[in-house]
Parts: structure tokens; sequence; C-alpha cells
């Protein structure tokens, strides 16, 4: 039988066609799980909840309204699709598969069977529902080897009234990770403020920055006695200032962490150990999660009186008082005059706001005082204040007392801060003529007169021999404006056209253009600096400031709360020279210690930090050329 080759060549196509046809699957089912990281917990211990959602990618975002029983808090959402292909007997297979997965951190908020409800989930205009679950929550207690404890400064305020909250964590033995969970923090009835640590300079290696949800505290590392033994201690503190007025009973703190346990192997005493394994090498490690409860806490909050309350009472509560200075005390009327005021009171000063100047009478009616009310800096237990003023008249002679009205929750009444009387001398305004300004004197007479010329205007112009016979040939050409623009508009139409094009360049990477000029930016930061603060305790924070901005930029990081740790594992995976990173680690150290205890890289000399720093850039920019 004769097969024509047409022929054979078309059934062979369509062999291999069906062999290698792609089988598609079916279209994958959409729907909702749950899953969560574990089902027993403590209270007070977190744990993640996934929710998964299988057949999309784009669904939105899940309702968690009915986790009453849990603190929540949002850890973000992600694509979870793949794609793989199998080929069996010469039969390609394609397999697809779509999802997107959101992630929460969970806390139980008390002890027992907890129930995370079906959560609805709308996802590819269908509404999907996860399965419920039920976590078993335990009851924490704490251990010989750790303690929690909360206290406060006063169990009983005033609305207003910053209240300082000490946590103490006393560890009697050795942890590799730990998690706080405070819930009064996220409490609407309390502002929450910040409180750093007064520091030792020669302790700065004692602070850690640890989480607190999404804020964080600066802890100190320490030692402390309690029941009758001696605990390391990690201490942190925070300013509560109630909003309302009630009775607040402090949901439970707890602090979580992985204690680290070792075991000896079976079979084998203390003895063994000791005499047979001195240094322990055949002990086995183990980690076990322990949850250690803080004591009950409570706070009495009493709304102020409204007796007695002074017109300018603007909300301060505790115990205050007030000092004034001004210089110079000579002047003239309109001259200004630095009024410096110090408020010192409780510990918590953040809030503290300069008193309304225009609202104290005697000043206003001698003083002429800006609108607006400066900035205050803290410093130590005061607030300092400065203020330009201005006097009206020849009749003052003293800047009057001011006044700062509070409530002192000692004597549960309001008072008054009042400064002392100021005595400056005011003279009157020299009284300056144009003459005067214009720097001539008295006795001089400057006249500018006008010339009449004989012939009028004619007498500007010159006769007919005056007038020359200029040819118009190819060097007036070059003479030529026009001439000159047709020769040079083709070059500089090029350099014009490089230009925008290396504009243009930068400006679709704005991350590699600020990479290139970071080091640039940082050296005019580093030299503006000694002009612009002159305080120990501001140099370190400037310096530290810089310093990030230059790596955030340089390896096109976000500058919020970098850390070295981040910075490093970035110069890593570049494999540059464990020298470099050693010494810009360093300088980035010792000026982030500075903060918390000012003086830490430029305490005796700002130029030769500024120096460090550079030096540590270059070598780093070196490095990465």
């Amino acid at each position: 039988m004769n097969i024509r080759p047409s022929t054979l060549l078309a059934g062979l196509a369509a062999v291999l066609f069906l062999v290698i046809l792609p089988d598609s699957s079916p279209a994958q089912e959409l729907r909702a799980e749950a899953a969560v990281e574990k089902l027993q917990v403590y209270v007070g211990e977190s744990f993640v909840l996934q929710i998964q959602i299988k057949g999309s990618e784009t669904p939105e975002k899940p309702s968690l309204a009915g986790l009453t029983d849990f603190n929540v808090r949002e850890l973000g959402g992600r694509q979870n699709s793949s794609q793989s292909v199998t080929i069996i007997n010469g039969r390609m297979n394609r397999v697809s598969s779509k999802g997107y997965v959101f992630s929460y951190r969970l806390t139980p908020k008390r002890a027992g069977a907890l129930t995370i409800p079906a959560i609805t989930v709308k996802a590819e205009g269908t509404v999907l529902r996860t399965e419920p679950l039920t976590i078993q929550a335990r009851t924490p207690s704490e251990t010989d080897d750790f303690k929690l404890r909360v206290s406060l400064s006063s169990s009983n305020a005033y609305v207003g009234q910053p209240v300082t909250m000490t946590i103490t964590w006393y560890i009697g033995q050795d942890v590799s990770d730990f998690s706080f969970n405070v819930p009064i923090l996220a409490d609407d009835r309390f502002k929450i403020a910040s409180l750093d640590p007064a520091v030792d300079p020669n302790r700065q290696g004692d602070l850690i920055r640890i989480a607190l949800g999404d804020d964080q505290a600066i802890a100190q590392k320490g030692q402390g006695d309690l029941d009758e033994r001696t605990f390391t201690t990690l201490r942190f503190q925070k300013v509560l200032i109630p909003k309302q007025a009630g009775h607040i009973a402090f949901p439970q703190a707890t602090v979580s962490c992985q204690a680290r346990n070792f075991r000896r192997g079976r079979g084998r005493s203390l003895l063994d150990d000791f005499f047979g394994d001195p240094f322990g090498m055949m002990r086995r490690e183990t980690l076990e999660t322990i949850v250690v409860p803080a004591n009950p806490v409570s706070l009495r909050v009493d709304d102020l009186p409204s007796a007695g309350r002074p017109a300018n009472f603007n909300g301060l509560v505790g115990r205050y008082s007030m000092e004034a200075d001004a210089t110079p005390n000579e002047v003239n009327v309109g001259d200004p005059i630095t009024l410096t005021l110090r408020i010192a009171g409780p510990r918590y000063l953040a809030d503290v706001e300069l008193p309304p100047l225009q609202q104290q009478s005697a000043l206003a009616r001698d003083f002429r005082i800006p609108q607006d009310r400066a900035a205050g800096t803290v410093k130590g237990r005061s607030k300092v204040f400065t203020q330009t003023i201005r006097a009206t008249h020849t009749g003052v002679t003293q800047i009057p007392p001011i006044e700062l009205s509070y409530f002192n929750p000692e004597s549960g009444a309001y008072e008054t801060a009042v400064t002392e009387p100021i005595p400056v001398n005011v003279k009157g305004t020299k009284i300056i003529t144009a003459r005067d300004a214009e720097g001539f004197s008295s006795g001089g007479v400057i006249q500018t007169e006008l010339e009449t010329l004989e012939g009028g205007i004619a007498h500007n112009y010159e006769g007919f021999d005056a007038l020359e016979n200029q040819v118009q040939g190819i060097e007036a050409w070059f003479r030529s404006p026009l001439w000159t623009a047709f020769i040079a508009l083709p070059p500089f139409t090029y350099f014009a056209l490089l230009a925008f094009v290396s504009f243009k360049r930068r400006q679709s990477d704005p991350a590699l253009r600020k990479a290139r000029l970071a080091y640039r930016d940082l050296s005019r930061t580093l030299k503006k600096l000694p002009g612009t603060i002159s305080k120990p305790e501001q140099q370190d924070a400037a310096l530290l400031a810089a310093l990030r901005q230059y790596l955030a930029d340089r390896l096109s990081l976000p500058v919020a709360s970098l850390t070295f740790a981040d910075v490093r594992k970035h110069l890593d995976e570049r494999s540059l020279d464990s020298e470099v990173i050693s010494d810009l680690e360093s300088v980035f150290t010792r000026c982030e210690a500075g903060r918390y205890a000012p003086g830490g890289l430029a305490e005796k000399d700002l130029p030769s930090a500024i120096s460090s720093l550079l030096e540590a850039a270059e070598k780093l920019e070196t490095e990465l050329a």
C-alpha cells in the first residue's frame, strides 16, 4: 500500500497534537477556610489566625467584628497562587491554583472555651463563610522563676492627671524570646504617652526596645528582689492620662516567653553530669512556653470640680511652679525682649503648654505679644518656653507677674503659680528722618541741576562725516545675531535633549537618585549641624537622624524605625567587608545610645563625632562603588 508523503505528515501531526494537548484542569472550587497556629493557649498568649481564600486572588477584606473574646492585630494579606505542569504518558496536565491569605494575631482576653465564629468573606461576587473554631484558653499562673508586677504612681486620680504605670518582669531563668500583652494600652478611656527611662551613661547597653502591639517602649535591664530572691529585671513605664471619671479595673497584663531548660540524658544523674560531663556537653536544651500573669490593678478617676475653677485654667492637673526672666532689661520702645518661662511640675511635662500671654491683662496692656505661642523644651523636671515681647511705651517699668492656673490633686483645689515681676528700663524711640537713613549730614546740601544746551536736541548729533560706509559681507554675517543663533541652535538642541533624557531617567528611578546623592546630603546635613544645635542632649539624636536618613537613602530602606539589624541584613547580602560593617555599627550604636543617655558619641567633641560618622559612611561608599 502506497501512502502519500503529505498524508503521512498530516497523520503524524494529528497524533502529536493529541499526545501533547494540554489537559485543562477543572475550574477551582471557590471556598474560604480558617486555620490557627494552635488550639490551646494561655490567656494573654498570642497566636496566628489565617483566613485562606481558595479560588480567588482578589477577595474583599473580611470583617472580624465577631471576635469579641480576643484582641486582634492585623498582620496583612498576600496572594497564595500556584501553578504546576505534569506529563504522564506523553500527556501534559496543567494545574493552576488561585488563592489569598489574610493573617491576624489574636490574644485571648479570658479563660475558657473561646469560639472563633464563622467569618464572612466576599470573593468573585460570591459570599463565602469559614467554619467556626474553638480555642481552649487556660489561666496563666506565675512560677518560682517568673513574676510580673504592675504598679501605678497613684491609685486615685483626676481626669487629665498623668498617672505613671510601671511594669516590672522578674526573670529567674534564661529565656530566648518574650512578648508583652498589656490590654490597658488599647483602652480608649486613656491617652497613652511614652516615658523614656533616665539612664546611667555607664549602663547604656541595658536598654531594650520592646514591642507592645502597635506601640513600643524602652525597657531597662536591672536587678531586683522579690519574695526573698534576687532576680534579673526588665522594667518599662507608660503614662496614662484618664479622659473620663469612673472606677477602671485594668485587664490582666501578661508576658509570654520561651524558657530554656536543660535535661540530662536517660539514666544519668546530676553527679554523672558533674563528674562525667563537667561542661554540660551531654545535656539537651529544650524550650518551654510560659505565660506569666500580672497582679490585679485598678484606678479610681474623679471629675475635676467646677467650683472655684479659674477663667484661665487650661487643664493642667498636678503641682506646678513657674519662674521667669527676661533679657535685655534696658530697651527702647519696640525693641524685642526675650521672655523665658520655666514651668516645673510632675515628671511627665510633654503636654504642658505656654499659658496664653494675651490673657494676662497687665502684660497685654504694656507689651505687644505675638499670636503664636512658643513650643517648649523639656529639661529634666522643667519645661522651658521662650517668647519675644515688645514694650509699647516709655511708661513701662516692669514685666508684670505671669499667672499659671492648675488643679492640685493633693489639696483638691485650684491653685495659681505666679512669677516675680522683672524690672525693665524702656526709653523713647529715636525718630530717624529720610536724610538720616541716607547718611547725609544735616549741613550738607546736594543739588542736581539741568543745564540748557544751545542748539537743543540737535546738540547731541555730529556732522555727516561721522557716518561710515558699512559693507555687508561674510564677516558681517558672522557678527550678525541671527547667524550666531543659526550656528548655535543644533548643539544647544542636542545638549538640551541630553539633559531632558537624563532628567527623565532620574525621575523614573527616584530611589537610584537618592542613593547617588545620599553621601552628599549627609555631608551637607552634618556641616550645618554645629551651627543649629548647641545643646549636648540633642547632638546624638541629630547625628542618629542624619545617619538613619543616609542609610535609608543609600540602601533604599524605609527610614521610619530603621535599626542596624535592618541595615546589617542588606549589607551582608552584598558581601561587604566585615570591618566596614563593624565600624558603621559602632557609630550607629553609640548615636542610638546617646538618645537615651545624652553624650554617647558627641559628649566631648561634636566635630570629632561628625568626622567619625563621615569616615564610616565614606568607607561604605567605597565598598558599594
